[in-house]
């Protein structure tokens, strides 16, 4: 049988598995979704109460996946301009070792775009490795981005794992949607107990200053963050 798509490490496995039990999205949006092992993966966890879409670019992958029925759906497109004209609103979007195919450039309008479409965004990336070239006569295997562990640290992610082995090292992150958009009188009362504290601290007057609006607002900590 002709192999149509690449073979992604199972290093954090693991951590996706805990993710997906903790998260029991509604749906998921597997891009670059290639020989279906993240399907199957969510399907293990979450049976079929979580309706599975693939988005696969290599139309010969795309086909496989459709024959295979591990999705509900799979839509062929490459991942910038299925962002582009998808009007829908969904629960997860797993980038599984396919987000270091895009230019950095790609990489962060993507998930701009997704940020505005998903609740939460998981991605899992070879971290130093911009080597591959085309495989198994899919151009879109070529790896354009050299991924560091801090690449995705403007998004705010809630977790980040590394995972070393042997051949690899592997990069999964949570990234919730509502942690992008604070109002912005949320994001001014962090700033003004920040640069408080940076200046208290010094004096010995930070930790008074804490006890005072434990005493006097009760919801201070929901304010801060």
């Amino acid at each position: 049988m002709t192999q149509h798509a690449g073979v992604s490490s199972s290093q954090c496995d693991y951590v996706l598995d805990r993710q997906l039990a903790q998260l029991r999205p509604a749906n998921i949006v597997d891009f670059g979704a290639g020989a279906g092992k993240i399907g199957r993966m969510v399907e293990r966890a979450l049976g079929t109460s979580c309706q599975r879409i693939a988005v696969e670019g290599f139309e010969d992958a795309a086909r496989m996946l459709r024959d295979n029925k591990v999705y509900d759906r799979v839509d062929t497109a490459l991942i910038q301009e299925w962002l582009e004209k998808d009007p829908g609103r969904y629960s997860v979007a797993i980038f599984g070792d396919v987000i270091e195919h895009l230019t950095p450039r790609q990489i962060h309008a993507a998930l701009k775009k997704c940020l505005e479409k998903f609740d939460y965004i998981i991605i899992l990336v070879p971290l130093h490795d911009i080597f591959q070239d085309d495989a198994y006569g899919n151009p879109l295997e070529v790896h354009r981005a050299y991924i560091t562990s801090g690449f995705f640290d403007r998004y705010k992610p809630v977790e980040k794992h590394i995972v070393e082995g042997d051949e690899f090292t592997i990069m999964n992150l949570l990234i919730p949607a509502t942690r992008q958009h604070k109002p912005l009188y949320r994001r001014l009362s962090w700033r003004a107990f920040h640069y408080s504290m940076l200046a208290l601290q010094p004096i010995g007057l930070a930790r008074p200053t804490v006890d005072l609006l434990k005493r006097s607002m009760r919801r201070y900590k929901w304010l801060l963050r």
